[in-house]
């Protein structure tokens, strides 16, 4: 438990150890290495065996039915988890929950044969880890100090870059049939998320200090955080560049089949090395700077700036030697806007009462470029074909919403 700290209100001001960050940091694999391991290997793979034909609007489907949750599930989480009251913090216990759901879900995702099957347990799946993700989240402005938050969400930012990575790397060379990547994601999700839910503690809420409106009216008023300019200019950034970032990666499976011509499994797990070895040694370095120098709208340019050559890559040459420069790119853009952007937006809170709730709006903007990505890469693909202009206008899409997401950073006036 972090000491130094008599109300679960007050920002901290003591590190909370090494021992808490490790298991927050696992926390964090654990969702990141079953989202993205099954939305761009497993899923796809579970798709085309189902409906070859129509694969890709398969996979759109059960990906807007999931974001659709998401959404949902993060504010509900943040909320309640605002108001719990238990003696090992508000945070853990939804972790907890979220773990259980998850492995369930994942466990029977591996045994659906039918397009309603995939889109109705993955959304199970999706409700448990929107859960962890939520508690996780918000721990950080609970816990860490905002001069070392850079750094602690540099962790976060190898976390869902190496999670990745180890996800696709299993589901790619070990574990080939659907069920058993299924089940060896469930397993993992033991190991990682168990640790922070059992052994870690927070400050604990007091009675006195639980919000006193109900959580109905506070969910009615999901969206007004959104009245204060820093933190509608944080959401909008966080939105345009998680939504250039997806449109980038939903679909790489079935680019580097369908235009490089490589085998997507072997390819995406190259790719995702490249990746996670750019986000890996560009997170720490960024945060190191932020927290040092006190800027952070800065590096969050860098970041979209870096995005949206990578988009670059991928619309003009359809090749392995761009795919190789273009996620090394995307991995160092990624690296610094992990390590900056979840610390500039926690100083950019309305409330610290409704952190959880607030940061749920965020994981808004987390999630619904997900919506999008799937829709409209969908659409693109069918509307300009796989073999013609289909790529290109989705990788400039891409840059596009890059370009936007380096704009909207600069009118945040109470971060540097």
């Amino acid at each position: 438990m972090t000491v130094g700290i008599r109300s679960a209100l007050d920002e901290p001001t003591r590190s909370p150890g090494g021992r808490w960050l490790t298991s927050w940091t696992l926390g964090h694999f654990a969702f990141f290495m079953v989202m993205f391991a099954a939305a761009q290997v497993v899923l796809p793979r579970q798709a085309e065996s189902i409906s070859p034909d129509h694969k890709e609007t398969v996979v759109s489907v059960v990906t807007l039915v999931a974001a659709l949750v998401t959404i949902v599930v993060n504010v509900l989480v943040g909320a309640y988890s605002d108001r719990t009251l238990a003696r090992r913090g508000r945070r853990q216990i939804w972790v907890f929950i979220g773990a259980l759901v998850t492995i369930v879900g994942l466990v029977f995702q591996g045994y659906q044969h039918t397009v309603a099957g995939m889109v109705v347990i993955w959304a199970l799946v999706q409700v448990g880890l929107s859960s962890i993700s939520a508690a996780l989240t918000a721990a950080l402005p609970d816990e860490v100090p905002v001069a070392s938050r850079a750094r602690a969400s540099s962790l976060w930012g190898i976390a869902s870059a190496a999670g990745p990575l180890i996800g696709i790397a299993l589901v790619s060379t070990v574990f080939l049939g659907v069920p058993s990547a299924y089940l060896a994601l469930a397993v993992l999700t033991v190991f990682l998320a168990f640790p922070f839910a059992l052994g870690t503690r927070g400050v604990p809420l007091l009675p006195t200090e639980r919000p006193a409106a109900s959580l109905g009216a506070v969910l009615r008023g999901t969206l007004a955080p959104l009245r204060f300019p820093d933190f509608a200019w944080a959401w909008t950034g966080r939105f345009f560049i998680q939504l250039s970032n997806a449109l980038a990666q939903v679909y790489l499976w079935f680019f580097l089949r369908d235009r490089v011509g490589v085998d997507p499994d072997l390819w995406t797990l190259y790719l995702a090395l490249l990746y996670t070895a750019g986000a890996v040694g560009a997170a720490i370095p960024a945060g190191r700077i932020s927290d040092r120098t006190g800027r952070r709208k800065m590096l969050v340019v860098v970041s979209s700036v870096l995005q949206g050559i990578a988009a670059v890559f991928y619309m003009l040459w359809p090749d392995t030697w761009a795919a190789i420069v273009g996620s090394l790119l995307l991995g160092i853009g990624f690296g610094c806007y992990a390590a900056v952007d979840q610390a500039l937006i926690t100083q950019v809170l309305p409330r610290a009462e409704d952190r959880g709730k607030d940061l749920g709006v965020i994981n808004i903007a987390n999630n619904l470029p997900y919506v999008f990505a799937g829709a409209l890469g969908g659409a693109t693909l069918a509307l300009f074909g796989r073999d013609d202009l289909g790529y290109p206008v989705l990788y400039a899409l891409s840059l596009v919403t890059a370009v936007i997401a380096a704009l909207t950073v600069q009118p945040i006036k109470s971060v540097r």
